[in-house]
């Protein structure tokens, strides 16, 4: 860094951010391009290391992070002189930056592959974590040191130290103070298994965790830090479950592992079956029955006529468990016999009762398997696989609703095994990605290999014509089986394949046509660009929200965060103004944890054809705040999902792009296969 930089930096931070927007749009524009496309030429990567020198510290933020979501590890060098810049938010862009680099590391088996830019990065953290005084900055420094990916427990140690350590001396109750705790507990939960926690470390979250009534945030890490290393105890769980903060008293209850006796004998779990809060409700349900076996199948009945729809299906899955319980039985018989108007019951139930009691099951689920509804149809087949009804699976294996259909050969796979070998290949005909990628698992080990191969082949045909990006996965699917069952006469078919538009596609391709020759292949991969995100774009996201409006009636609104993710949020906004969301459906619901919808396929392999950037940034999965669904880095598909419930183990994997600002009570209402009527683009 040149003599005097850092104070033009601070003196030119100090004018007004209007005296220079018109100044610096054109290079923002740059990087926020160079940053989608993933730099994948060295002018950009000179467009953004020349950035990180610029005058205007939005510029050196902007670019530092843009050089962090690169993912690789040797470039963080150029981001070490803005660690002790006199800004404090280009310290903490700069150390956020220098942990996303580092994420290029993950999965390496060895220190030979780190080579030394592993070293320099660890030390240049702990060198400005230890002498950094500002709280924000130390905050920021804090989840950059716990999110890297340690390699050796000689760095485990020391560092998993200084950040316990940290959470144990905060002095309040801000964001700084939080995020110096959430920092030791995404460090204790990547660490813990390798290290179990010492007793120090125990002691010093310990503390924090029972201050948590007043330092809430700090509090609710620290627990989660305890409970994700099964280190909390009793005394620290009793104090959770009767704070005011009904977050809280749901973490304590997701720490029931073991009672010393009776669980009717726990004012813990007695106290949450009958809290007022429908999640912590939902919480002791999931702990009942974890630890009270067939002891708490009465227990579970009744928690099947909870208010709380979300807690009365928690309640007749595990009653699925009570196959010895003939009153437990006879509950889950009357719900079929006597559905509630949502479809949800009936489903549930059947599925339930064919695990408790297949003969009574038996009956029940051809005549399901009937039903108008696809998605009674389904759980017709997980019913079937469960009570081994091969006749109703494979009625269902040739459903024209995929869905069905995949729930069928998933079940099929289990209860007939090779025996439906036909069927699997008879699904490699269709075109939903789901339905292809289980039937070619399905065919693993098949002893037809010649038939296999080429209905795999010719489904790979079919589906790489489109050209989507998000047929990445069934098409790995399909080449992995064709590995197994194809031979070097299918060479041919497979060469055009090595100039895909997809490079994992045709990385693996060359890797299974290497092994079929015993010539090395090349691969010329020819990728397909998504329309660019222009600022101007983005910039008109500025006070806009979305209005969500479900078929029940009821509403919510989304407040985009245009700074953290703007290339995602203008993306959403090309979607929902070509009404790509309208009638489409919340196709997952995971009771205090997530629902996700946004797939036209109502599944997880279903969703626009290109690929969505992650933008991945400090802020955390909080309730009601939205995230993009991924099937690895960069592989958003146009879904989202919205947390019911702070999810800070999502932290850093997936884009945080929206949050819920009016209607939050709404999300907790949507149930599987609830449909979205339309989402309007509203001003504040």
């Amino acid at each position: 860094m040149r003599p005097g930089f850092p104070l033009v930096i601070a003196l030119f931070g100090l004018l007004p951010s209007s005296a220079r927007q018109g100044d610096i749009t054109p290079i923002l524009e740059e990087i926020l391009l160079a940053e989608d496309r993933r730099a994948h030429g060295e002018n950009d990567l000179a467009l953004l290391t020349g950035a990180l020198r610029h005058g205007d510290p939005l510029v050196v933020r902007r670019a530092a992070r843009a050089l962090g979501r690169l993912e690789r590890p040797e470039l963080a060098v150029h981001l070490f002189p803005l660690l002790p810049s006199p800004i404090p938010a280009v310290r903490s862009s700069a150390a956020d930056a220098i942990a996303q680099a580092a994420q290029g590391f993950r999965g390496d088996s060895s220190l030979e592959h780190r080579a030394a830019a592993w070293p320099a990065l660890l030390r240049a953290l702990r060198t400005r974590h230890a002498v950094e005084r500002d709280p924000a900055v130390r905050g920021m420094l804090a989840l950059s040191l716990g999110r890297l990916p340690y390699f050796e427990q000689g760095e485990i140690v020391p560092v998993r130290m200084e950040l316990v350590s940290a959470c144990g001396e905060h002095k309040g109750k801000g964001e700084a103070s939080t995020n110096v705790c959430r920092g030791a507990e995404m460090m204790v939960r990547s660490t813990w298994r390798r290290l179990p926690l010492v007793e120090t470390e125990v002691r010093l979250l310990g503390a924090v965790a029972r201050r948590m009534a007043a330092a809430p945030g700090p509090g609710r890490h620290a627990l989660g830090a305890l409970l994700v290393a099964q280190a909390a105890d009793d005394s620290t769980l009793a104090i959770a479950s009767h704070t005011r903060d009904p977050e809280l008293r749901r973490l304590a209850l997701t720490g029931v592992r073991r009672l010393p006796g009776d669980w009717r004998h726990s004012p813990l779990l007695s106290r949450g079956l009958a809290d007022p809060d429908a999640a912590v409700r939902l919480e002791a349900v999931r702990a009942l029955g974890r630890v009270a076996g067939g002891s708490g199948c009465a227990r579970l009945a009744r928690a099947t006529t909870d208010p709380a729809p979300h807690v009365a299906l928690v309640a007749i899955d595990l009653l699925g468990a009570c196959s010895g319980d003939s009153a437990a039985v006879a509950r889950l018989a009357g719900i079929l016999q006597h559905p509630a108007s949502s479809i949800q019951y009936p489903a549930h139930a059947l599925v339930a009762l064919a695990r408790a009691a297949p003969a009574r099951a038996a009956p029940l689920i051809p005549e399901t398997a009937a039903y108008p509804t696809w998605q009674l149809r389904m759980y017709a087949a997980r019913a079937a696989a469960a009570a081994r009804d091969t006749a109703t699976l494979t009625l269902l294996a040739g459903d024209l609703t995929p869905n069905v259909a995949e729930a069928a050969i998933t079940g099929l796979k289990e209860v007939m095994g090779h025996t439906a070998d036909p069927l699997y290949r008879r699904a490699l005909t269709g075109v939903d990605y789901q339905l292809l990628l289980t039937a070619a698992e399905a065919l693993r080990g098949t002893a037809e290999r010649e038939a296999a191969a080429t209905a795999l082949l010719a489904a790979l045909d079919r589906i790489s014509w489109a050209k989507a990006e998000t047929s990445r996965d069934p098409r790995i699917a399909i080449l992995v089986r064709l590995r197994e069952t194809g031979s070097p006469a299918l060479a041919a078919r497979l060469v055009p394949y090595l100039e895909d538009f997809d490079s994992v596609v045709a990385d693996t391709t060359a890797a299974i046509l290497t092994t079929w020759t015993g010539t090395v292949q090349r691969t010329n991969p020819r990728p397909v660009r998504a329309a660019p995100v222009t600022r101007d774009e983005v910039e008109a996201l500025r006070g806009v929200r979305l209005h969500f409006v479900l078929r029940t009636g009821r509403t919510f609104d989304v407040a985009l965060l245009v700074d953290d993710a703007p290339v995602t949020a203008a993306r959403i906004m090309r979607l929902v103004k070509k009404r790509y969301y309208d009638d489409l459906t919340f196709h997952r619901v995971v009771p205090n944890f997530v629902l996700q919808g946004g797939s036209p396929g109502a599944n997880e392999y279903s969703g626009v054809p290109s690929f969505m950037r992650d933008e991945l940034t400090a802020t955390t999965h909080a309730r009601g705040t939205l995230g993009v669904s991924t099937r690895g880095r960069d592989t958003g598909d146009g879904q989202l999902f919205i947390n019911l419930r702070d999810n800070p183990r999502l932290d850093y994997d997936y884009t945080v792009w929206g949050r819920v600002v009016a209607g939050l009570a709404t999300i907790e209402t949507i149930l599987e296969g609830d449909s979205i009527l339309r989402v309007e683009i509203r001003s504040r």
